[in-house]
């Protein structure tokens, strides 16, 4: 095991584990059996101690915490009975040396036992290296002599900088060991002037530097040379010394500046990198058109990366072109002649056929650049051309120069831009669908227009919630009936999308079949409501008018509410009232009850009905009762000359959306009627 004999001291033992453990650990370790109660000291040699623990103990925890008090270097080992938890009562006193063997493995002490004491000899080992070094350097043993060092003294000949002594003519005379692994310099580097070391266009630069030394040290300056193919970037220093012989020098101290110039240009890079790729995702993640977005991704493009110039192409698939959308930096007045490519013409059709990128540092003689005397002329450099590809489509094409090379950092940053763009682009292009496939789909849920009522003025406001992009679950309806009457109907179907759409449409043309039958609501709201259950649909509320505009004393109403919010009923004087007859929603329970209120509209007077967008637009953030809608309608003022009906549609409408904001979670309808003179 090793030279080293380690103490084991045995403690509540049987005569079979201590005469497997003598077998062993006896060349190797001095074994004692602990039969006094008092734990004995360290032992005078500072030898790492195992304590063997057997259940004879019955009190370890202090045996144990006592040894560990005294004894630095101490690993233990317990053997326990079959059903003893001790090991479980005292987690404080056990350490990660520390072992646990039941007495039916008894068989495994030995071997555990061995190593621990290994586990111990280990650490003996490396404190004992680890003080050696500590007394050598309190020692301070004196380094072997190098060139230099009677010169620069033991400090500066063991400095972390280079230091060159030179004579007046830029001639190396002495080095410390720092400045000879920075210049690889040797015996015969000796008399040779320090310029010589250095590329022939930056001698001269270097030697006016080294010669201007005075008094006061020189500013240091960056100066950079070739070492194996690979550049080598130095700051140098230069200050007049006087040597202890009375003799003066210039003194240059030099630093090899190379690694951290290349953490700080690829952490500069990085960091560009991130700031476009964050453009990049704030643009196509805007509200903005498709067409501003795509530029601002150009620029970014431009201005992060130092490009001459950006260009973003989208495909027509129809026409199989790809038509220019976005261009940034030089150039923009020859856009002209690349606005519209054809697929596998052109470099940038190329691209876009073969969807894959095209990348290069050496624009000049590369036959896929198609202008070269152009790219001679204005010193280009580097080409990047990606194709824009979103789940195996092809979207278009992103395309640059560069009049400096682009690193490779810079080129993995590009596809993923390429990539983001390309998805932006998708995603776009997905959203118009969406929205013309719901447009299309809500446009018979309402009518294309209000028709014009003999005596009476008319008034409607919409809006889904998800600006157009989701399907309404709220509608209303206005039509006229064969005997002069018109029926009114202002819903809110539950959900929202495909599934509210469909009920809606089912409402709507019940609402109407059953008018042109009976327009009585209680024979129009019964077959509405047997509609929904038979189809399973999503419940309904729904508020129904019939308006005789020919009666005796102005235009007659009869409204009837389904769980609908309460109808606002405002007088000519600006007097509001809520009507609160109102029966259960439509598609849910078995048994229908729902009263009918009459009443007249004399001139001046609306009606206003409305969805619970108005009242609840955002959940509970900011929510009102029908009460606090119709203070508003109150509180309004129409001016004179003015449509009530529109003025206060119009009022109502931008007031919820001011209200609810970008919370809003619900659709809004509304429909106001007011008697005209």
């Amino acid at each position: 095991m090793t030279a080293l004999r380690c103490r084991v001291l045995l403690a509540g033992l049987d005569e079979a584990a201590e005469s497997l453990l003598r077998t062993e650990l006896a060349a190797d370790a001095e074994i004692q059996r602990m039969e006094h109660p008092e734990a004995p000291g360290p032992d005078s040699e500072g030898r790492p101690t195992l304590l063997v623990v057997g259940p004879a103990v019955a009190t370890p925890n202090g045996l144990i915490s006592t040894l560990k008090a005294r004894i630095p270097q101490l690993a233990i080992v317990m053997l326990v009975d079959d059903g003893d938890r001790r090991k479980t009562q005292m987690p404080s006193l056990l350490t990660r040396e520390d072992n646990q063997v039941t007495a039916k493995d008894l068989h495994r002490l030995p071997g555990i036992a061995r190593a621990a004491l290994e586990q111990l000899i280990r650490a003996h080992g490396y404190r004992t290296t680890q003080a050696a070094l500590q007394r050598s350097l309190e020692a301070a043993v004196a380094p072997v002599r190098q060139p230099g060092e009677q010169l620069f003294g033991p400090l500066f000949h063991q400095s972390l900088v280079g230091a060159l002594a030179l004579d007046d003519e830029s001639r190396i005379i002495a080095w410390n060991p720092k400045a000879a692994g920075i210049l690889s310099l040797t015996g015969g580097s000796i008399g040779r002037p320090l310029p010589d070391l250095f590329p022939e266009h930056t001698r001269a630069q270097l030697t006016g530097h080294l010669t201007t030394a005075g008094e006061n040290s020189t500013p240091p300056s960056l100066f950079a040379r070739i070492v194996d193919g690979r550049p080598q970037l130095l700051r140098i220093g230069t200050q007049r010394t006087t040597a202890p012989d009375g003799t003066v020098y210039t003194l240059a101290v030099l630093e090899d500046v190379t690694a951290a110039t290349d953490m700080r240009r690829e952490l500069a890079e990085r960091t560009s990198h991130a700031l476009l790729a964050g453009d990049v995702a704030d643009a196509m993640t805007s509200d903005a058109p498709l067409p501003e977005r795509l530029q601002r991704c150009a620029q970014a493009v431009v201005d992060r990366l130092g490009a001459a110039f950006a260009r973003v192409w989208v495909l027509k698939p129809e026409e199989d072109l790809l038509q220019l959308v976005a261009s940034a930096g030089l150039y923009t007045h020859l856009d002209g002649g690349h606005s519209r490519v054809r697929v596998g013409q052109l470099k940038i059709g190329m691209i876009a056929a073969e969807r894959r990128p095209h990348l290069t540092n050496s624009v000049i003689g590369d036959p896929h650049v198609n202008d070269q005397e152009w790219a001679r002329r204005e010193g280009m450099t580097a080409f990047a051309g990606y194709p824009l590809v979103a789940n195996g489509d092809l979207i278009g094409v992103m395309a640059l120069f560069s009049r400096d090379p682009l690193p490779s950092t810079a080129l993995d940053a590009l596809a993923g831009i390429a990539d983001r763009i390309a998805v932006g682009i998708r995603q776009d292009d997905l959203l118009n669908r969406l929205r013309t496939t719901t447009e299309a789909l809500q446009a018979p849920l309402l009518p294309p227009a209000l028709p014009a009522m003999s005596g009476l003025d008319i008034a409607a406001r919409y809006r889904a919630q998800g600006d157009s992009l989701q399907i309404g679950g709220d509608f209303y309806d206005v039509f006229p009936l064969d005997d002069g009457r018109w029926a009114l109907a202002l819903g809110d179907v539950c959900g929202k999308g495909p599934v509210a759409a469909a009920a809606t449409g089912l409402v709507r043309h019940t609402l109407w079949t059953a008018t042109q039958q009976d327009p009585a609501p209680d024979y129009v709201l019964p077959l509405v409501h047997r509609a929904l259950r038979r189809d399973d649909s999503p419940f309904c509320t729904l508020v129904y008018v019939l308006i005789d505009p020919c009666a005796a004393e102005g235009p007659r109403i009869q409204v009837t509410s389904a769980g609908h919010p309460y109808p606002i009923l405002r007088r000519a004087d600006g007097t509001t009232s809520l009507l609160r007859e109102h029966g259960p929603m439509l598609g849910v329970f078995d048994h229908l009850h729902h009263p009918v209120r009459s009443l007249d509209l004399h001139p001046g007077d609306t009606l206003v009905l409305y969805t619970d967008g108005f009242t609840e637009g955002a959940g509970n953030y900011r929510s009102r009762e029908p009460e606090d809608l119709a203070d508003e309608v109150r509180a309004l003022r129409v001016p004179a000359g003015r449509s009530p009906a529109e003025e206060i549609a119009g009022a109502l409408f931008t007031s919820a959306l001011e209200r609810w904001g970008d919370r809003r979670r619900d659709d809004l309808a509304l429909l106001a009627v007011t008697a005209m003179p």
